[in-house]
This record gives structure tokens, sequence and C-alpha cells, in this order.
């Protein structure tokens, strides 16, 4: 595995972890609606930033779907 996979891994993981913090914190009225919603955005756009260096398609599963 290489040093650029490895890291994006572990971004991978932040922003997930991330996403997961933010949806509590929402719940438990730490942030507004419209913040968390802001920062949530932001996080997962990050992961299929790590997703895609990771050699994998984000976008893909969307496209079967539709």
């Amino acid at each position: 595995m290489s040093i650029v996979t490895k890291v994006a891994k572990m971004r991978l993981n932040y922003h997930a972890t991330m996403l997961d913090i933010c949806n509590v914190a929402n719940q438990l009225g730490i942030l507004k609606d419209e913040k968390a919603e802001e920062v949530m955005k932001k996080h997962t756009f990050k992961r299929f930033d790590a997703m895609e260096h990771m050699g994998l398609d984000p976008y893909g599963a969307m496209k079967e779907e539709s």
C-alpha cells in the first residue's frame, strides 16, 4: 500500500468520524441545523476526495441507482 493510499485512508476515517460527531452535536442541540449541514457537507466532500485518492469511485453507486 502506497503512502498516498495510507494517508487517504486516514483522511477517510477522520472525516467519517467528524460526520458522526457533528450529527451527535446537532442531535444534542449543540450545533444548529444550518451550521451542522454546512459542516457535514464539507466533511462529506472531503470523504469523497479521500475515496478517490484510494482508487474508489464514490459517485459510482449513485450512478448505478439512477
